[in-house]
């Protein structure tokens, strides 16, 4: 496929690369008046990752964090300490979700509550693991300019746009990284699986969505990357679907970051160990 085209996918649904989405939209000659609300995914659709992995982000919001204790509150914990933390306590809330409710999503601030207690710190700690990763999160995320533009055409001709994320965030947590990143977006709501404790990916939280928009699922065009969250469950509930995908170039470095961080995952970790051994008594 060439840079810049739009092809068609398996059961009728659209796969565009995201760095012309304004032009490729347009190729796909949706009616005006097809779809009365546009609904976008949030990571990599409204605002877009960089080149760098989870991991590798995880560990930066550690190194980060590890700052703002010792600044603020002077404690002393390694990032690398603060890395092995969120990574223990994300997979265990995970798994516990698994087991408990596949269709929910974990919240982060359990998470954080989870992690201040691994790593020995107060109540006070959650908030600089908080700020921690939002700060790393505007600096690794930026807006996707020509689906904004296109959406605020949208908005202008009379659509409801909305924005449904299956993250761990609240949505007043998501409405802060858009306002930052994006002050003149057009979302009018934000849907979360954390809010509604219901996830793309077994169709729940598109329920949650057309119970609440009290619209024919056929008017909702939902916008995404993932595959089986952005289009095969939003199909399944009746939406029109177009995948919105990455280019392969950042796909490649991304991939790429992730060998990396698997390397250095055991040098971060051990040198979170071997401190914890050099103060402890």
């Amino acid at each position: 496929m060439q840079k810049g085209s739009a092809g068609r996918g398996p059961a009728g649904r659209h796969q565009v690369r995201s760095p012309s989405i304004g032009r490729d939209l347009a190729i796909m000659h949706l009616p005006e008046t097809a779809a009365r609300i546009v609904s976008c995914d949030v990571f990599d659709t409204l605002l877009l990752r960089d080149h760098r992995s989870e991991r590798c982000r995880f560990h930066e919001i550690a190194a980060v964090a590890s700052q703002l204790l010792a600044a603020e509150h002077g404690v002393a914990r390694r990032p690398g300490a603060i890395y092995a933390a969120r990574l223990e306590v994300q997979r265990a809330a995970y798994r516990a979700l698994d087991l408990a409710n596949p269709s929910g999503d974990v919240r982060f601030a359990d998470m954080l509550a989870a992690m201040t207690r691994v790593l020995g710190l107060d109540d006070r700690a959650a908030d600089i693991l908080y700020r921690a990763e939002i700060t790393v999160e505007r600096a690794q995320l930026r807006a996707n300019t020509r689906l904004m533009t296109w959406l605020r055409g949208r908005a202008r001709a009379g659509g409801r746009i909305i924005a449904v994320s299956d993250t761990y965030h609240r949505g007043e947590t998501i409405a802060q990284l858009l306002n930052a990143l994006a002050p003149d977006h057009p979302i009018a709501r934000i849907y979360t699986s954390a809010d509604h404790d219901a996830t793309k990916r077994t169709r729940a939280l598109f329920d949650v969505v057309l119970r609440s928009e009290k619209v024919p699922p056929a008017e909702i065009l939902h916008l995404g990357d993932d595959t089986l969250a952005d289009v095969t469950m939003a199909a399944a509930a009746g939406l029109r679907t177009a995948q919105l995908l990455r280019p392969r170039h950042v796909v490649l470095r991304r991939r790429l970051d992730a060998v990396r961080a698997r390397v250095m995952h055991r040098h971060w970790i051990g040198a979170a160990r071997s401190g914890a051994r050099r103060i402890g008594p």
